[in-house]
């Protein structure tokens, strides 16, 4: 079975406050840490954070999936410049709390990575919904 870390990262906060939501709900997570970018801080710091996070999976873990807030934004830029030393490595944009749920969930009995990506991609998709009258009258 593969042994994943994830790593997520994102502009501000809202990478370490969707992390600790998570673990609201499911308890604490070894395997799950976040960074975010703040307004004047330099990009090349948070890479050198990322580095050192991918580093020390790399000593626990088989792999390490990134997930992102934005792609294009710094955040995904950095982690997109770091496929460059870690090959296999896996991105994910767009990060929700469904997304992170059901990787993080599912990560033990699913040892095929991208299978594992693209189904929690397909679930944050699913929760996604226009809640209204129309909605309420369908359920």
């Amino acid at each position: 079975m593969t042994k994943r870390a994830f790593l997520v990262v994102t502009h501000g906060d809202m990478g370490v406050e969707t992390v600790k939501s998570l673990e609201l709900l499911m308890g604490e997570q070894k395997n799950v840490s976040a960074l975010g970018l703040h307004e004047g801080e330099n990009v090349d710091a948070l890479k050198d954070k990322v580095v050192e996070v991918l580093d020390k999976n790399a000593k626990e873990y088989d792999e390490t999936v990134v997930i992102v807030d934005l792609l294009g934004g710094s955040p995904s830029n950095v982690a997109l410049r770091s496929l460059a030393n870690y090959h296999e490595l896996k991105i994910v944009t767009g990060l929700s709390m469904p997304l992170l749920i059901n990787l993080v969930n599912f990560t033990d009995s699913e040892d095929d990575t991208v299978k594992l990506i693209n189904d929690s991609i397909k679930v944050a998709r699913d929760g996604i919904k226009l809640i209204d009258k129309n909605f309420l009258k369908k359920a």
